[in-house]
């Protein structure tokens, strides 16, 4: 029973991160590669507070949220002077500097190693320490956050991003404030990115950057393209599909020296089929 817990915890951290990089990618149309950077920045700072005692976890879930909105806008901000493949490049280049940020500064990181022992989180003072009431706490921030997705995608601002993504130059003609739309949408990515890093690390009670380079940004959009973009459900189906692969494979007789490999070129695999055959992934809107 603890096995499929973990695996629900899991799923439910990355539908988090789904949203984020599902509002990024699939509705405003910025195609970001460093929203795993994101995500490590929320996990560590929480690491940070829940060890050295300075907050408790939901304020630590707060502040490292809010440091995230700031994050994402202030790496938003000189990316959208640029736009298509040169913001691919440049969104690429910060998920590379903070993957270096996170191996080498070693008094904030613990470096290559990582920081073990992070604290379980708490309510109000009471630690949840069983996979049961981790499980209830992220169903609870799992449906919170998808309930802000829909309602967003159903508000004029939601509207505003999905004409943006088809004709940005019409919106701006129309008199609308481009810069500001996606500015406010990375912040919104920022702060599900945050969250979702939050209980992540109290859940694994461990984190390295090996959690947050590359490779997790790309299993973001996996996910995102398989699931279905721009579509709450495509958010939900993604992150649970593709965390099962790498349990049907342990039934498979495969050496660990490549099991990581082989998961890496399922993942790769997948996204071409899709591409090729479903577009709109899953769950998505037809394209």
């Amino acid at each position: 029973m603890d096995f499929l817990y973990s695996y629900i915890i899991l799923a439910e951290v990355y539908v988090l991160l789904g949203l984020s990089t599902n509002l990024l990618v699939g509705i405003a149309g910025i195609f970001s590669v460093s929203q795993a950077a994101v995500f490590g920045v929320g996990a560590y700072l929480v690491a940070h507070f829940l060890m050295t005692e300075t907050l408790g976890f939901i304020p630590a879930l707060v502040v490292a949220a809010a440091a995230c909105i700031a994050l994402n806008i202030v790496v938003t901000l000189p990316s959208l002077r640029v736009s298509g493949d040169y913001f691919v490049v440049t969104s690429f280049g910060i998920q590379l500097l903070a993957t270096a940020v996170f191996t080498n500064w070693t008094n904030a990181t613990g470096g290559a190693n990582g920081l073990p022992g992070i604290p379980p989180p708490d309510l109000f003072g009471l630690p949840l320490e069983s996979t049961g009431q981790l499980v209830i706490l992220c169903s609870v921030a799992m449906a919170i956050g998808g309930l802000a997705f829909w309602l967003l995608m159903r508000a004029p601002f939601g509207r505003l991003l999905r004409a943006i993504r088809e004709d940005e130059l019409a919106v701006a003609a129309a008199g609308k404030n481009v810069l500001r739309a996606k500015v406010s949408a990375a912040a919104l990515a920022g702060a599900f990115a945050g969250s979702a890093g939050g209980f992540y690390a109290t859940f694994l009670s461990f984190v390295d950057p090996s959690s947050f380079d590359l490779d997790a940004s790309i299993l973001l959009l996996t996910m995102v393209v398989v699931g279905g973009a721009r579509t709450l459900a495509g958010s939900i189906l993604g992150p649970f599909l593709l965390l099962a692969l790498p349990q049907v494979l342990t039934l498979v007789e495969i050496p660990t020296s490549i099991a990581a490999a082989m998961r890496q070129l399922i993942y790769g695999v997948l996204l071409i089929l899709f591409m090729l055959f479903r577009p709109q992934g899953l769950a998505g809107e037809k394209l």
